[in-house]
């Protein structure tokens, strides 16, 4: 069992595991750095319209899923979608806020 766990709020909506036209479809996602696995073979479904929380103790891999859901980080395995499209076609639909941001303090900008 993986210490990483989705909690989705549907609302009145019921959804099996895995659907089709969920806003997010995540199957059998498996990532690693190197030789260390990091996410393994992950399943998750997020219904349209729920609200969604990723939860897991330090290290249990939230964003590492979360970045290789989004691209930043190439898979070793699995397939993810969104609204129905491959994740590559569906990006413009989803947004993503870094734990940390990174500012260039030195490069140059006027008023």
């Amino acid at each position: 069992m993986s210490p990483l766990e989705l909690i989705v709020d549907a609302g009145d909506a019921t959804a099996p595991a895995v659907a089709d036209d969920a806003a997010l479809a995540v199957r059998g996602l498996t990532v690693s750095y190197g030789r260390k696995p990091a996410v393994f073979s992950v399943d998750a479904s997020v219904p349209r319209g729920s609200m969604t929380a990723i939860i897991g103790p330090n290290g249990a891999g939230k964003s590492t899923f979360l970045k290789a859901v989004l691209g930043i980080l190439q898979p070793l395995s699995g397939q993810v979608s969104a609204f129905g499209q491959p994740i590559d076609r569906a990006r413009r639909r989803i947004a993503y806020v870094p734990q940390r941001a990174s500012v260039d303090w030195d490069f140059p900008t006027r008023v």
